[in-house]
């Protein structure tokens, strides 16, 4: 019994170690190139910011890797066979595809999303906003030339939809954009989600995605969500006001639902306690009356360049922070200075300001950290106990997390800049 037992065992062990080693041959020989690693990260940026949900850390991080700029506008592409057939020769290897297209618009700064059916997404971003003419005139050049190399190298026919120039942050809306105008596009055609408005200012876009995609990102905590209302909102605008009335109380009851679903204590819409106040309005004030509601739900406002320290909240926390940085504070703390619970705190300072209490604590410390570094003969310990941190080794982690150099070489730096 006890032989089997060793055998067993000797066998399991045997199994463990080529299975092991199996692994790391097929790894080895699998190692991608510098170009093929920066295409599968190249994937997971546009994966994740349209499809899973992107940090602003993670969108500074694939912004920085990918040399992606402030603002850009999107092109979705579908590709199908000259016979009508759905795409599968880039099922098993999208590489080849990837670094195709990057060949074709190697004059623009893109950024090639993944192959998922027969669609894949474009960013072209750019540092400036640029007129809307030359935006048209470049991306409908863009979308042709992509249509027109497809179709010679791969017998593929195509056809694009354009949306227009987003901030990097907001780009889920030049998305939806290029979705809908892809609708509108037969194969062939590059479409330019202005010029669906001109000709159709009441189908501007696919209702159910942008429903969709707002719900989405009211549970993900993203202030995109009031883009999407917008949107949403301003498809019904031209709607009688009982049609009106009717969407915005559907979109406004689904907008509750998806504040809830992290858990209890969210605001729950009481749609019947609202419909007198509902029938006194008509016509635009109706949708006024509308965004005050979503506000009142979520707590989303428009996305801003610059945080509002008018907001009460970010304002005591704010004064508190800058008070206190070198005290040992939490959350709590603060929560209890503003008079809410930590729990609704943490919430909405995350939704007000994009960034959430460590974050505005260790950046503040390290920005009064670099004040002191850059101008005084202070040493490193000291200068991490002045700013509130107890361990020298954390600190100098935190401190390079945030500017990319130790305490000690941003000294050495800023010594050498004062020389030269």
């Amino acid at each position: 019994m006890n032989s089997s037992n060793t055998n067993q065992s000797n066998i399991s062990d045997h199994k463990d170690f080529w299975d092991s080693l199996q692994s790391d041959i097929l790894t080895s020989n699998q190692r991608p190139s510098s170009m093929d690693a920066m295409s599968l990260i190249e994937r997971s940026f546009m994966f994740s910011i349209f499809f899973r949900g992107c940090s602003q850390l993670e969108l500074a991080g694939f912004q920085t890797i990918l040399n992606i700029k402030d603002n850009g506008y999107v092109l979705l592409a579908e590709l199908t066979h000259s016979d009508k057939t759905n795409i599968t020769d880039f099922e098993n290897d999208v590489l080849p595809l990837h670094h195709f297209l990057k060949e074709i618009l190697h004059n623009t700064n893109n950024t090639i999303g993944p192959l998922i059916t027969n669609r894949i997404c474009i960013l072209v971003s750019d540092d400036t906003h640029l007129l809307e003419d030359n935006i048209k005139e470049e991306s409908i050049y863009n979308a042709h030339l992509i249509m027109s190399a497809l179709n010679k190298k791969f017998k593929i026919s195509s056809s694009v939809g354009i949306g227009t120039v987003y901030n990097i942050s907001s780009l889920y809306t030049s998305f939806i954009e290029a979705l809908t105008s892809l609708h509108y596009s037969s194969s062939g055609q590059a479409i330019y989600f202005p010029d669906i408005i001109k000709t159709d200012s009441n189908q501007t876009f696919d209702y159910f995605e942008a429903e969709k995609y707002m719900l989405d990102a009211i549970r993900l905590h993203k202030i995109e969500a009031y883009t999407y209302f917008g949107l949403l909102m301003d498809w019904i605008r031209p709607m009688n006001d009982e049609t009106k009335r009717n969407k915005i109380i559907e979109t406004l009851v689904l907008a509750s639902h998806a504040m809830r679903i992290d858990g209890p204590g969210e605001i729950c819409f009481n749609f019947m306690g609202h419909l007198n106040e509902l029938m006194e309005h008509s016509g635009d004030q109706l949708i006024e009356w509308a965004f005050h509601s979503f506000i009142s739900i979520t707590g989303f406002v428009k996305p801003q360049n610059s945080i509002d320290y008018s907001n009460r909240i970010v304002q005591a926390t704010k004064e508190y922070l800058e008070s206190h940085y070198s005290d040992d504070i939490s959350l709590e703390d603060i929560a209890e200075q503003v008079n809410i619970s930590p729990q609704y705190f943490s919430k909405l300072i995350k939704k007000t300001t994009g960034f959430n209490f460590i974050d505005w604590l260790s950046m503040l410390r390290v920005k009064k950290a670099k004040e002191l570094l850059a101008n005084s003969n202070i040493t490193v310990k000291e200068v991490c106990f002045m700013v509130g941190y107890k361990d020298p080794n954390y600190f100098s982690r935190i401190f390079k997390k945030r500017i990319g150099l130790t305490p000690s070489e941003y000294v050495k730096a800023t010594l050498i800049n004062n020389k030269s």
